[in-house]
């Protein structure tokens, strides 16, 4: 029996991390905090191994037979030759460039290897191609003026080597944190937001918006503090603990690791009240005027405008605003308050979202956010005092 599109998406996480096997040795693992990866098992050297070839859904099943059907079908007189870095990288673009919509990027991705990487170690099989080599490349994009095209292609060259180490062509690479040789990229521009000192107001007037599911939206966007598009997918089957802790899946992270949001008081007690409104459907934030969707990518931002708060107050600066508060004010530990802002779960491979880092820390900062912003919303100053 093989898996259907529709078996993928119900799948739900467990306690422990489980497979759904398709065919031919596929199979879907799902890992506890709901992280889906296609994988195959092999024998090398009389011991089993896995290969990974990539996450659901920025890999879709039609994509992860083809990449295992490449590896699967290769010829065993040809197994013990390992391929070229060009070999491996058309393989690999012929997996990641389906996934990305736009033509334009599609061709500024290729074109970056093509015109950088590949005169350089193109024709190099993929198991001898030295760091110092990798570093040569990046470097000379960077001394041309292009710092930027020097990341981009340093990030790509290390996806094709991820890519050769996970269907088992290597067991490690010098690609690992290739960007690190770089300059930095230029500072960009703080996020568009308000002081602290403002927070009640606004606050107030997202309380007096019309439409309820985006005052809704907006008040679980200042108390999550979020981003816009994590927000805007929060599905009701990614609440946990009775609606106490979300977690939103890695396929709608930055990072491509699950992310744990403790929800406050004031966080659940929106949830109650969207409930009310959405809770028979799909997403939390179903739009009003399409059922089945979420609000819109701009929802958000011209609610914003309607309020009076244009070219001052955007989604992504409630980021903003609960760093400054909480490194200011909270007596948190930088790293705790990083944690929740950075979206970054280093232990996702163990798997259970409860292990995430400094959760229980994480737990009583979120509380101390939604407390600031209700202390604030009901007086005309906001705390600016009492460390947790």
């Amino acid at each position: 029996m093989t898996l259907t599109i529709k078996a993928v998406e119900a799948a739900k996480p467990r306690e422990r991390g489980y497979k759904l096997a398709d065919g031919r040795g596929l199979y879907l693992y799902v890992t506890p905090a709901g992280g889906k990866s296609w994988r195959a098992n092999f024998m090398r050297g009389g011991k089993q191994q896995t290969r990974t070839y990539g996450r659901y859904p920025a890999m879709s099943l039609a994509q992860a037979r083809k990449a295992h059907a490449m590896a699967h079908d290769e010829p065993a007189a040809d197994r013990q030759v390992v391929p070229t870095f060009e070999s491996v990288m058309r393989q690999w673009l012929k997996i990641k460039l389906p996934g990305l919509s736009n033509p334009k990027h599609q061709k500024q991705v290729v074109n970056t290897l093509e015109r950088f990487v590949l005169p350089a170690i193109g024709a190099m099989p993929i198991n001898t191609v030295p760091r110092t080599k990798l570093v040569e490349v990046v470097q000379a994009v960077q001394a041309g003026g292009q710092v930027e095209t020097a990341h981009r292609v340093a990030g790509r060259i290390t996806m094709v080597f991820d890519y050769a180490q996970d269907i088992g062509l290597i067991e490690y690479h010098g690609a690992a944190r290739l960007m690190r040789v770089l300059l930095s990229r230029k500072v960009r521009r703080p996020m568009v937001s308000i002081p602290p000192t403002e927070a009640g107001a606004l606050m107030r007037a997202i309380d007096d918006y019309d439409e309820p599911v985006t005052r809704l939206g907006l008040r679980l966007m200042a108390y999550t503090f979020v981003r816009t598009s994590e927000l805007r997918g929060m599905r009701w089957d990614e609440l946990r603990e009775e609606g106490a802790v979300w977690v939103i899946p890695e396929s709608r992270m930055k990072l491509r690791l699950p992310h744990v949001v403790p929800l406050s008081s004031q966080a659940r007690q929106a949830i109650k009240e969207l409930r009310l409104l959405t809770g028979k459907r799909e997403f939390v934030l179903d739009s009003p005027l399409r059922s089945g969707h979420p609000l819109s990518e701009n929802t958000f931002l011209f609610a914003l405008y309607r309020l009076g708060y244009r070219g001052r107050m955007t989604g992504h600066g409630f980021r903003s605003l609960a760093s400054t508060v909480l490194n200011e004010q909270s007596g948190f530990a930088s790293d705790v308050i990083e944690r929740q802002l950075a979206h970054q779960e280093t232990d996702e491979v163990r798997g259970a979202y409860n292990r995430a880092q400094y959760l229980a820390q994480r737990r009583e900062l979120m509380q101390w956010w939604g407390d600031w912003l209700e202390q604030a919303t009901s007086t005309s100053c906001p705390l600016d005092e009492g460390a947790h």
